[in-house]
């Protein structure tokens, strides 16, 4: 009885995934011409029913070959215990990112609302604040109190983030023939040397935060050696240098905004951040359990991405010294926010958990992919009307039809890319040495 519920419950589990395959073949069918005749109408749903009932069975029946190809256990981190509301946080700040790009291919860049809720999207770029202040999270608490081999360490980090990468500079290169010297081809190999040419990569690119991330991996070991020396303060110190160096820089050219959102020099304090929130939510996490703090936490999160629509944000605020402190108030935004999240004490429904935890591990997958999906959900869909309100109809759409479709694309590269080199990651930490006593 014991075997078969738990078979039951890992069916139930993965409901989801398997109503959303379904759910994508009804949109790809939508997307044929040639299913489509005006002057027959009933004929033409038959046939789109005829065809959409083989698509749904196919994808359904790929997802469920799919989930044998590795198993569950290799999805656990060797190095810390897992969270699951870090994978609910992950697949929010994935949707952020998706729905940004699928918004903004409605709604031009440089449009502004006056409406908090429709600003989450319109600056939903703001979900690679929250990646970078996740990631100092989590390697916060791997490396609290803890020896890191740097060799174990950067080798597991490689292996995790790089295939998916390098799949993206593979399809890059290779749709676009003869637009990339050898030489170019090369450098981009290496993203943490090459960040500035990462954003012009045609539908990917969203790989520049790869970069970044390998530049925080490079040094992360050393800074834990400096946090256990000095503490919080030493970190304060950096984020203090950081902000004397951009300031200085906004004085000389009249503007830091390129070299606040695209260089280590600026996202450094988000993953400083996320390393100060993991010693606090070690220490103090119990003081943000009350539902109060999450619920302000979500207010400042609406307060802070409408007050970058009003002073401008990326696109029309170039000038503003608010680039000088933005990624670190943005940064702090994030942080309570996840503090609230981790540590609130309602208890959320199951369904809720399983749910999102599961997204959340695509969410790697969705961010590198999720151009496919924008692309096809702004040609197919994007002069749909439904409210009459241009903004509101991106946000409906966006959410209805093109997170659905990014998550199904996020399916097979997750499973048979990302998910097949997590065997290989190593054991990087071990418990520092007790200290004798006298």
């Amino acid at each position: 009885m014991i075997s078969a519920f738990g078979r039951l419950e890992k069916k139930s589990a993965w409901a989801w995934p398997v109503a959303g395959c379904i759910w994508g073949a009804g949109l790809l069918v939508h997307d044929v011409p040639f299913l489509h005749w005006s002057h027959a109408p009933v004929a033409a749903a038959i046939l789109q029913w005829l065809a959409y009932l083989p698509v749904a069975a196919l994808l359904v029946a790929g997802f469920r070959a799919l989930l044998q190809l590795a198993p569950e256990a290799a999805n656990e981190s060797k190095n810390v215990g897992y969270i699951g509301r870090l994978d609910h946080l992950r697949f929010f700040a994935a949707i952020l990112v998706v729905m940004y790009h699928f918004y903004h291919g409605i709604v031009p860049l440089e449009a502004m609302s006056n409406n908090p809720l429709l600003s989450l999207f319109g600056e939903g770029s703001s979900g690679v604040d929250l990646f970078f202040v996740l990631s100092g999270f989590i390697f916060g608490v791997i490396g609290q109190g803890k020896i890191i081999h740097y060799g174990n360490f950067i080798f597991s980090r490689l292996v995790r983030i790089y295939p998916l990468y390098l799949l993206g500079i593979v399809i890059v290169v290779g749709a676009n023939h003869g637009q990339f010297s050898p030489l170019d081809t090369g450098l981009l190999l290496f993203p943490m040397l090459n960040v500035d040419a990462l954003p012009t990569l045609p539908g990917f690119g969203q790989l520049w935060t790869i970069g970044l991330e390998f530049q925080f991996y490079l040094i992360f070991p050393f800074l834990m050696v400096f946090i256990t020396r000095h503490g919080a303060k030493y970190l304060l110190g950096l984020m203090a240098l950081g902000l004397m160096v951009r300031g200085f820089y906004f004085f000389d050219r009249g503007t830091v905004r390129d070299l606040s959102q695209w260089s280590m020099l600026g996202r450094f304090d988000q993953f400083a951040l996320g390393l100060l929130a993991a010693a606090w939510y070690f220490r103090r996490g119990a003081r943000l359990a009350s539902p109060v703090h999450l619920g302000l936490a979500i207010v400042a999160m609406f307060g802070c991405l409408q007050w970058l629509a009003v002073w401008g944000g990326f696109h029309r605020g170039e000038k503003s010294a608010l680039w000088i402190i933005w990624d670190t108030v943005e940064g702090v935004v994030w942080a309570y926010l996840l503090l609230s999240y981790l540590s609130c004490r309602i208890v959320f429904p199951r369904w809720w958990d399983e749910t999102f935890s599961r997204l959340g591990k695509l969410s790697f997958s969705i961010y590198v992919f999720h151009s496919y999906a924008m692309y096809w959900a702004v040609k197919s869909f994007g002069a749909t009307v439904l409210t009459g309100s241009r903004d509101v109809d991106a946000v409906l759409l966006g959410l209805f039809i093109c997170v659905p479709m990014a998550v199904l694309i996020a399916l097979p590269s997750y499973h048979l890319i990302e998910k097949q080199f997590f065997v290989f990651r190593r054991k990087y930490v071990e418990p520092l040495p007790a200290l004798s006593p006298g």
